[in-house]
């Protein structure tokens, strides 16, 4: 069965008349004083950095916001006094106690506003069946931005797989979804064979797939084609594991053991939020990973994601795919790590989950993974015509860069926002200069600004490494500043006019701070 991903294609709106806008502000307000204002419908606020609600309820004074945003089905209150978070690990991200009490059961649809367009967001559904506590009582369906993510869904039976005896156990369904061209996450709960649909909350919260970093060849093509893997790291001691509920021979540490005539496999049909993790006994540097399904190979996995983690508890999302076939090469900038996890993002009713040999390759030693120019607006690229490597004696560079991106640059007043960071957590900015043009102090004057607020005023490349010992040809400098991503999970940085010629910038690099 073939996947298919959630897009819903937004259509512009015709400007109306003020007289027509006014006049159905008029009827509006007429409508609520006979029927109430259950959903808000039109919040003037953005919800860029994700939204939480407590389906059905008041929300929790906290995390939780008030019913919202909804249309359809009916509130309640979950009178079992079940806080839905168990020993049976179906719950990934706990929720207060006062969530799991409420719901909204019935047909019912959220439309999420103010994310940011095309942005990924994890979608967290939480389902508590309160009422019901034989499999096959509920069971409905749940579609997002059009598309099924969740066909004949039984929270009894979920929580079952999981462990539980059916009684009052929390469910959590995390789902990766990419806002509208309207900046919308549509999510519909709908009717299926049995009962009426029931939800207790939903978060919806941004995919940090920066967390780990971004590095940019400002105006090029960056190094990443040109690096050498490096050779796969030894699984000596490593130690695999699964929340699935495999038979004995098909164990998880099957995929590391060297033995491709042994599999591990998930012994059932591929779910949301599947995984497959190893501990690699102590912190290691990567960038690469292998997924083979070996002569399995109708089984690999059919879109995933691939998180680390140092401590095996707080997981932080470095890479994601669609999935298209045995192997899988999954790609990222460097990571230091101890355990690595990989996830599955959607089901599949036709295949179980199988890997004969993961490989995990250690950080390759002739790239850092610049990646092409991105995330920018304004300015023009161009190409250093000296070969300067940029990096010498003079101490300039603390963090040396490959040749290849030295070689390009972006010129002129332009922006980079860098995305999908972690909110709030700090980065170290490292800013890379090489004036190919001028040789002389003053040709080249120009002003930088981090997250709004200036961290380079009148900067001239030229000043900066004669001032450390430079003669004042090609030599590159490096500026590092530590920064907060925003509440957006962005880090903005703006090279803006000066008192002589254009901004220059030939590289960039968002690290997270020791």
């Amino acid at each position: 069965m073939g996947n298919q991903g959630s897009s819903v294609v937004g259509r512009a709106r015709r400007a109306r008349p003020v007289w027509a806008i006014a006049f159905v502000v008029v009827l509006l307000g007429a409508f609520s004083l006979s029927l109430g204002t259950s959903s808000r419908a039109f919040a003037d606020l953005s919800n860029a950095g994700g939204v939480s609600i407590d389906a059905g309820g008041p929300g929790d004074g906290g995390a939780f916001a008030a019913d919202e945003y909804y249309s359809g089905g009916s509130e309640g209150t979950n009178t079992s006094g079940s806080n839905g978070d168990t020993e049976f690990k179906t719950i990934a991200n706990d929720i207060p106690q006062t969530d799991w009490n409420t719901y909204r059961s019935g047909v019912s649809t959220y439309q999420i506003p103010g994310l940011s367009v095309g942005g990924e967001y994890q979608v967290r559904l939480y389902f508590l069946d309160w009422q019901n506590t034989e499999q096959g009582q509920r069971v409905f369906n749940v579609d997002i931005n059009g598309t099924p993510v969740l066909s004949d869904f039984d929270i009894v039976a979920a929580a079952g797989n999981a462990g539980g005896d059916g009684t009052w156990i929390g469910v959590e369904q995390d789902l990766n979804e990419t806002a509208d061209a309207n900046g919308n996450i549509t999510i519909a709960f709908l009717q299926g064979p049995a009962g009426v649909p029931l939800v207790n909350a939903i978060a919806v919260v941004p995919v940090a797939v920066n967390a780990g970093g971004a590095s940019i060849d400002s105006g090029g093509q960056g190094d990443v084609a040109g690096n050498t893997a490096g050779a796969p790291l030894s699984e000596t001691g490593w130690v695999a594991s699964s929340n699935t509920n495999p038979a004995p021979q098909d164990a998880p540490q099957n995929a590391i053991s060297g033995d491709t005539g042994a599999r591990f496999s998930s012994d059932a049909d591929q779910a949301f939020g599947m995984y497959w993790q190893v501990n690699l006994g102590s912190p290691q540097s990567f960038d690469e990973i292998e997924l083979d399904s070996g002569g399995f190979n109708a089984d690999y996995a059919r879109a995933y994601e691939v998180q680390v983690s140092n401590d095996g508890t707080n997981f932080t999302t470095v890479y994601n795919s669609a999935g298209s076939a045995s192997p899988e090469l999954a790609s990222f900038d460097s990571q230091t790590a101890q355990y690595i996890r990989v996830v599955l993002e959607l089901g599949s009713r036709t295949n179980w989950w199988s890997l004969v040999n993961v490989l995990v390759y250690g950080s390759g030693a002739a790239g850092t993974g610049f990646v092409p120019d991105e995330y920018y607006s304004g300015g023009s690229e161009g190409v250093n015509s000296t070969h300067s490597n940029g990096d010498t004696g003079f101490s300039t560079v603390t963090n040396p860069i490959p040749q290849n991106d030295w070689n390009t640059f972006r010129s002129g007043a332009s922006t980079y926002v860098i995305p999908d960071l972690t909110p709030g957590a700090g980065y170290q900015v490292r800013l890379y200069f090489l004036d190919w043009q001028y040789t002389q102090q003053g040709q080249r004057v120009f002003n930088v600004d981090i997250n709004g607020a200036p961290v380079l005023s009148n900067f001239d490349i030229v000043a900066d490494y004669s001032n450390v010992g430079g003669d004042g040809t090609w030599i590159g400098v490096e500026k590092d500043f530590t920064e907060t991503a925003d509440a957006n999970g962005d880090i903005t940085i703006a090279f803006l006019p000066g008192s002589a010629s254009v901004p220059l910038i030939n590289a960039i690099a968002v690290v997270p701070a020791a």
